[in-house]
């Protein structure tokens, strides 16, 4: 099992990785050289540190897809992380799209270390011998929040934020390259918002058996606590160049967006590195800085320190870096600020009853595990929250608490449950469990407190007749089957249909399509299933 640290790293490289594949810089340490990017460019992204568990590599391949430069993870390949001067290697195994090394490995300060990759085509790549420098403590840690923090020249506004800034004593004996990266974590309310659509059995259902919708969007809580993960957009690296052995005193290491009220607590790691690693991201940031930001077209691919064993001439994207680290969490309370935030957070809508949607009503869903969500947080962290349990939750205020609700988004109570299905009078959309939604009831003009009437449904599909399209269910709507002048309420009454293409030949005439041709146009798609039956060039 991955732990949190670990996954942190990895995304720092994934990260990383983003950044780098559009900036064209050649050679080992540092890059000189530009040339033009291309396709089945090798990218290798790996960092051995002195963390259990953290020590992983990226392998993709670059491609171009309708015009942008994209990568792809490759499987399957054969990884050693080798001891400069034991010779020992220590494999790899894959998990997902990452090779990781035993949870409990750590390389230690001071010792040396290279990276051999073979791809599965039997291509082998190894890196320049990387020393892990000595890990530098995190004496203090601090949040001071700043309304000005970054400024957007695209919109023209400022944009507040939490800056976070460490003290820490810099080494005396040699000069020290520092990368800081952060991960922040802040309470998830709502595990899935579905515009325009239903959650139904983990997916958002665009389409359900009437799609009139009375609301633009649905919100569903997190049935469990669940806590949402972000990462920094800008890459800071310092020198000692200036300050070497001396005490450095708040050094701005992250800024994090003021986007929400929710408190947010902030992971800042401190990574020791090499001269050659800190070239390499300090050409990085100065690139992505001179281009505006990570998001803006950056026109070359930065060489790390790779080498092509068995083809020389080879180009490799991407870095191995060893280095030693410190991790220190900072909390920062929100949720008394005045301040305007910078984003907005969906206000809650629930599933209504009387919406024509199908039961069951949903009102959560799960946390899934993904590098931007996680249930899973260590005791340490989820003190600074407080102790959360859903089962605590009462979110209609109505007295009963969530767990014992049966009907959750609205305030019911006395717990009124007409069929005993669990689900209460204000939540349930067939409150006489006869399978007939309410509102096809209404439609329908049955009685939604009766059981025993239900409208009329020929095909027992229990959409009643004066709403379905097909009330035989043969396959044909009733319209085509009034046009075609067979029984739209027999299923043995079928329409003439020569093709067998969906359209009944007296619908073809109509529409001018070929009875005799399922596929009028020669697009591939039948007449029947076709929108433009008579252009090959739409369907």
């Amino acid at each position: 099992m991955l732990d949190e640290t670990c996954v942190l790293f990895m995304n720092i490289l994934k990260y990383i990785n983003f950044s780098i594949l559009f900036i064209f810089l050649s050679c080992i340490d540092p890059v000189s050289p530009e040339f033009d990017f291309k396709e089945n460019l090798i990218i290798i992204n790996a960092l051995a540190t002195n963390v259990p568990g953290a020590t992983n590599v990226t392998v993709e391949k670059t491609f171009i897809e309708f015009g942008d430069y994209k990568s792809k993870p490759i499987s399957g390949c054969a990884i050693d992380l080798i001891n400069s001067e034991t010779k020992e290697r220590i494999s790899f195994s894959q998990i997902e799209d990452v090779y990781y090394i035993s949870d409990v490995f750590k390389i230690s300060p001071g010792t040396r270390w290279e990276l051999e990759v073979t791809l599965p085509d039997g291509e082998i790549y190894r890196s320049t011998s990387e020393l892990a420098p000595v890990k530098v403590p995190i004496e203090e840690i601090y949040s001071e929040f700043n309304p000005e923090m970054i400024y957007d020249e695209v919109y023209g506004v400022y944009i507040p934020g939490d800056e976070v800034k460490i003290d820490f004593q810099d080494p005396v004996a040699d000069n020290n390259f520092y990368l800081f990266q952060y991960r922040a974590y802040q309470e998830e309310m709502y595990c899935k918002i579905c515009e325009e659509s239903i959650l139904r059995e983990g997916d958002c259902l665009e389409e359900p058996n009437n799609p009139f919708l009375l609301d633009k969007y649905f919100t569903y809580i997190c049935d469990q606590p669940c806590w949402k993960i972000t990462y920094n957009d800008e890459i800071i690296v310092f020198n000692d160049e200036f300050t070497n052995g001396k005490n450095i005193s708040k050094l701005l290491v992250g800024r994090v967006p003021y986007e929400t009220k929710q408190d947010i607590l902030v992971e800042v790691i401190n990574l020791n590195i090499s001269e050659n690693a800190y070239n390499y991201y300090k050409a990085i940031k100065d690139l992505i800085d001179n281009n505006s930001g990570l998001n803006a077209p950056l026109p070359t691919a930065l060489v790390g320190n790779f080498n092509g064993i068995t083809n020389p001439e080879s180009t490799v994207l991407g870095r191995f870096t060893a280095g030693s680290s410190e991790v220190k969490s900072v909390f920062i309370p929100r949720n008394k600020r005045t301040e305007r935030t910078l984003g907005t957070i969906k206000l809650p809508s629930s599933e209504a009853y009387g919406d024509p949607i199908p039961n069951p009503m949903t009102y959560e869903t799960a946390c899934e595990e993904s590098v931007n969500r996680t249930a899973i947080l260590s005791a340490d962290k989820r003190e600074f929250f407080g102790e959360i349990e859903t089962g605590d939750l009462d979110l209609d205020k109505d007295g009963v608490l969530d767990q014992d609700d049966n009907c959750i988004t609205f305030p019911n109570p006395d717990q009124t449950d007409l069929d005993a299905d669990g689900i209460g009078d204000l939540c349930d959309n067939d409150r006489d469990g006869d399978g007939y939604i309410l509102y096809y009831e209404n439609i329908c003009e049955s009685d939604d407190l009766d059981a025993s009437q239900t409208p009329l449904d020929t095909d027992l599909d229990f959409i009643p007749d004066c709403v379905d399209t097909d009330d035989d269910n043969d396959g044909y709507s009733d319209e085509f089957e009034g046009i075609a002048e067979s029984d739209p309420l027999d299923v043995d009454s079928l329409p003439l249909d020569t093709d067998q293409d969906g359209l009944p030949d007296a619908v073809e005439s109509r529409r001018r399509t070929d009875p005799n041709n399922p596929d009028t146009d020669g697009d591939g798609v039948k007449d029947g299933d076709d929108a433009y039956p008579r252009d090959p060039n739409r369907s």
